[in-house]
């Protein structure tokens, strides 16, 4: 597939360090990555993001994206993910851009455009091809690195000008979630961050629908419809992917990181872990330590 930006990503190929680089819009960063690999996986908060140069791949839950080049990535809620780049190198490596969605300017953009929200009970998150209008947003809006003085003034416009255009978009009513406050006291939110607070204990799925305000067989169906994943199923990422970061340093020490998450069987733990990651955790970690699975933790983008 060809890239869609060629001039603009080999500019920023040649200028941008490897990593994420901050820029002075707020919430907006650039990643640049030259080597293939999967990054370590982590659980990504609410954002929208754009591929300008390779491709992807997104493991949410048993759901697999494919993401490339001119594809933009937009999610409501907190989502424990598995990331892999794929097909980079120093000459062309993957390069991204993702922006902070600001609930407050997105409900803003949706009073100001007169539309009315339709009911949504998909996935809160997805990926779509960028069209024409957009494209060219996101590319004024890189430009402006070589205009530092008129980024104050541009580039919050040409934020809103992207947003509204997402929010006009297939992925519209994900936006419209993040603007309704999902994962921030409405809808499955109150049960996720229960979740994420309390993950390494016992958790009720009843406790969860409380709070959400929802009968249990509600917050199920809508929980698995939004994220892909049931409410155990959800703590049960969060879970291995803190297990494998611990065991990155603690790589034989099994036993203690599984009780220190809340397993009340070590074999159970490893055959979870086995399944998720394709390999026992001592083996895993041995790989990890090894270097053939890239320990980069900036996989935001």
């Amino acid at each position: 597939m060809t890239d869609p930006f060629p001039d603009l990503a080999s500019r920023l190929a040649a200028t941008l360090p490897e990593g994420v680089t901050r820029t002075t819009l707020p919430g907006v960063e650039l990643l640049k990555i030259t080597t293939p690999g999967e990054l370590t996986p982590e659980v990504h908060k609410p954002m929208v993001s754009l591929i300008l140069q390779k491709r992807k791949r997104l493991l949410i839950g048993a759901e697999v994206l494919h993401y490339h080049g001119g594809d933009t990535y937009v999610a409501a809620v907190d989502l424990p993910m598995r990331v892999e780049i794929l097909g980079c190198t120093r000459a062309r490596p993957y390069l991204a851009v993702k922006l902070g969605p600001d609930p407050a300017l997105i409900a803003d953009l949706v009073g100001r455009s007169g539309t009315t929200a339709k009911p949504f009970a998909g996935r809160a998150f997805a990926v779509h091809a960028a069209d024409a209008e957009l494209r060219d947003a996101y590319r004024r809006l890189l430009q402006l690195r070589d205009r530092p003085e008129e980024i104050a003034v541009l580039g919050p416009l040409i934020q809103r000008e992207i947003l509204f255009r997402l929010l006009r978009g297939p992925q519209g009513p994900i936006l419209r979630k993040i603007a309704g406050g999902i994962g921030h006291g409405t809808g499955i939110g109150p049960a996720i961050s229960l979740i994420r607070l309390g993950y390494a204990g016992p958790i009720r799925v009843s406790d969860l629908a409380r709070a959400s305000g929802m009968s249990v067989a509600t917050l199920h169906r809508r929980f698995k419809a939004e994220t892909g994943m049931s409410p155990l199923q959800y703590r049960t990422f969060i879970r291995l992917y803190e297990a494998r970061s611990r065991l990155i340093t603690s790589p034989g020490n099994v036993a203690g990181v599984a009780f220190g998450l809340g397993y009340e069987s070590a074999s159970q733990f490893s055959r979870d872990y086995a399944r998720a990651f394709g390999a026992p955790p001592m083996r895993d970690a041995r790989r990890i330590r090894a270097g053939l699975v890239d320990e980069r933790t900036e996989s935001l983008i």
